[in-house]
């Protein structure tokens, strides 16, 4: 991801590590492995049964079913819709 860029990644059974660097990353589809590393800005989860690990973020969004999102640091703000998602530290 370019610094402070804005990165989408879609897709279906997806496993990815990426830098962050106070970019914006945007997660849809289903069973999608996400990795971020360093700080990101923002990000969004849609979709349903993703997992997306974060160091840390300033906020976390997700939406749909099933998805599960954590962060390592911080207090990000934290918006989630939809049915059993779990956002969460550790």
């Amino acid at each position: 991801m370019p610094d402070a860029g804005t990165l989408q990644l879609s897709g279906a059974g997806t496993t990815k590590t990426l830098p962050c660097h106070a970019g914006y990353l945007s997660v849809s589809g289903k069973n999608n492995t996400i990795t971020l590393t360093g700080h990101c800005t923002s990000v969004t989860v849609s979709g349903n049964d993703n997992r997306v690990a974060v160091d840390s973020t300033d906020a976390l969004s997700a939406s749909g079913a099933g998805n599960v999102v954590v962060y390592h640091w911080g207090s990000p703000k934290i918006v989630s819709a939809g049915t059993a998602n779990v956002v969460r530290q550790g």
